[in-house]
């Protein structure tokens, strides 16, 4: 569809009849109405014809929360041992429980500050990190259990 839009309306509009942006959309909006309205040499009817007919398989998304996290951007990261991450070169703070292990991160890119860590179907949020707090945080002693295959979780 880009393709045939641009090289069918784009490389063949006379720029002096556009005066403004409304004219511009104006004039998509009617190539986009006559593209959907024609037969197609390659199916043999018109999409908005192919629509209707199989318009009932189409599913809807089940809520607007989980049809926004299907877009999040999904990233392994692993959790330091000052309880931070990194995501696109920022730094946040992840809950203790989970300094030393990979966990897969949740966030849309235009807004970092909603990050969370997904485990076991739960959120858990990011914050972003106050170096200055983090480097005088207490954190509870944590010990390697060799014993256990690949170094082993913290005990």
């Amino acid at each position: 569809m880009f393709r045939t839009t641009k090289e069918t309306w784009l490389y063949g509009l006379d720029m002096s009849t556009i005066k403004s942006i409304a004219d511009f959309n104006a004039s998509l909006a009617e190539y986009v109405r006559n593209y959907n309205l024609n037969k197609h040499s390659a199916t043999g009817e018109s999409p908005m014809d192919r629509y209707l007919k199989t318009r009932e398989r189409i599913k809807s998304p089940q809520s607007y929360e989980w049809l926004q996290e299907c877009f999040l951007h999904r990233q392994r990261r692993k959790v330091r041992n000052d309880s931070t991450v990194s995501l696109n070169s920022t730094y946040f703070d992840a809950p203790m429980q989970f300094i030393g292990q990979t966990v897969e991160i949740r966030y849309a890119p235009d807004r970092l500050d909603s990050a969370f860590i997904l485990y076991e179907k739960k959120q858990y949020p990011l914050r972003l990190t106050n170096k200055v707090e983090n480097g005088r945080t207490k954190r509870a002693e944590y010990h390697l259990d060799y014993g256990r295959k690949g170094g082993g979780n913290i005990v």
